[in-house]
């Protein structure tokens, strides 16, 4: 694959040891017109914030296209993770870092899935500026001059408080769910497969108040990881509980598994007594064992095999509306593999497709009506030095032009009830239904 011949860019680096509140930085960031695109990701340790792209990488149906500087390229889309990855070491950009999300449905060059929504399926930007946020400071790297971000670090104006404006949902869609989760209960208790996730979504009319959304969901939710991304006609807000996968600069792979689900309660002892369920429950024991049973083995495939453990085996993590089986599986990836061989094999993941996957994608594909577009896919970073952090993009609201979807969906295995799985659904989509704010 050639690359785009323009001299080499640099980063321009600064460091400012007092931290920022994220969302503040974000808002004056925005408000002083900096950023066009961007993206704000965050965990416990740091919050990256990125804005505007250098280059852009974009997969559809049809080709893998990269805009650089003016310049754009168009491959014929065939194996589009490793196409990716080569487009992005191609480019004249020393220690890059893109962002971006890969979408659910790009899964159909590897799988029997043939959705597809009209967007891009994959999308990661090179950013021309980042902020690299820890409890020591700022990292600011920048290929133009700073001037205007430091502009931006010394406004003191108060965050802007947001209402919610839960939006009148139509939930019509009830019976044909559980119409749908009793076929795919029968498929498995016919040995076509052991377990699907099939989900359901609503759509509303409006624009989204990203950043208001963002603001407004992190004060009620927790998360392994949130994000606030705005990519042209493509934006997400959400608060995942579940990594994709991790990759440090020791080459170590993890994934984290969420299977098992039980909703929260207000009431200490009912909220104990559902935690509880997720021990003795037949149905979402079986659902995690399998999940983890399966991420060991593609662990395995990418990894030496004796580096592959399961950490934190059975854990409950809480989050505001439900609670879940965790567990992590990791491995050192093999000499000859890359974070892109890694995703390959964990995308998508388990927890939202099924086992065995490719039968579960069968399934999902026959089942569900609409592509699944960003929901279900990875959204997070990359860099060039093989460190990678993608969280599954659950609980989450998805723009797409003038439409905001939720989407959720629910582990079908034999024993599992429709009514319980719609209503599995409902608690995990109103994480974001609560906490919408529209311009």
């Amino acid at each position: 694959m050639s690359s785009i011949a323009i001299q080499s860019l640099v980063y321009h680096e600064l460091f400012v040891p007092s931290p920022k509140d994220p969302q503040s930085l974000l808002q004056n960031l925005l408000d002083i017109g900096l950023f066009s695109n961007y993206m704000l990701y965050q965990s416990d340790r740091e919050t990256r914030i990125a804005g505007n792209a250098l280059a852009n990488i974009a997969v559809s149906a049809e080709t893998v296209t990269c805009n650089y500087m003016g310049q754009s390229q168009s491959y014929p889309v065939t194996d589009p993770l490793k196409q990716v990855e080569a487009v992005l070491g191609s480019l004249p950009i020393e220690n890059w870092t893109a962002y971006g999300y890969v979408g659910f449905d790009i899964t159909r060059f590897y799988s029997p899935y043939n959705k597809a929504i009209e967007q891009p399926l994959l999308q990661f930007f090179i950013p021309e500026t980042e902020l690299h946020i820890t409890e020591k400071g700022i990292r600011i790297r920048s290929v133009k001059p700073l001037m205007k971000i430091i502009e931006a670090l010394a406004i003191d104006s108060p965050l802007r408080s947001y209402t919610a404006t839960p939006p009148v949902v139509d939930f019509a869609d009830r019976e044909h769910y559980q119409t749908q989760v009793w076929k795919l209960i029968q498929a498995i208790q016919e040995g076509k497969l052991h377990k699907a996730i099939l989900s359901r979504s609503v759509k509303v009319k409006g624009e989204m108040d990203l950043l208001g959304t963002y603001c407004l969901g992190s004060q009620s939710n927790n998360s392994a990881r949130s994000y606030c991304l705005h990519m042209d006609n493509v934006s997400a807000v959400g608060f995942s509980p579940e990594i994709l996968m991790t990759v440090d600069r020791d080459r170590k792979v993890i994934t984290n598994p969420l299977a098992g689900t039980r909703p929260r309660s207000q009431n200490l002892a009912e909220d104990q007594q559902l935690n509880g369920e997720l021990f003795t429950d037949a149905k979402e024991v079986k659902e995690h064992a399998l999940s983890v049973w399966l991420a060991q083995d593609e662990i395995n495939s990418v990894c030496d095999s004796d580096t592959v453990r399961v950490f934190d085996f059975m854990e409950v993590k809480k989050y505001r509306c439900v609670q879940h089986l965790s567990s992590r599986v990791g491995g050192e990836l093999k000499s000859d593999k890359t974070l892109w061989d890694a995703l390959k094999v964990l995308f998508p993941g388990i927890t939202v497709s099924g086992i065995d996957k490719q039968s579960a994608l069968a399934w999902i594909d026959r089942l569900e009506s609409e592509p699944r577009g960003l929901y279900a896919g990875g959204i997070g970073w990359v860099d060039s030095q093989g460190t990678a952090d993608l969280a599954i993009a659950i609980r989450s609201a998805y723009q797409y032009d003038d439409c905001i979807y939720f989407n959720a969906g629910a582990g079908i295995v034999s024993e599992s009830v429709p009514e319980t799985e719609y209503l599995e659904s409902v608690n995990k989509m109103n994480t974001m239904l609560t906490n919408l704010v529209l311009k």
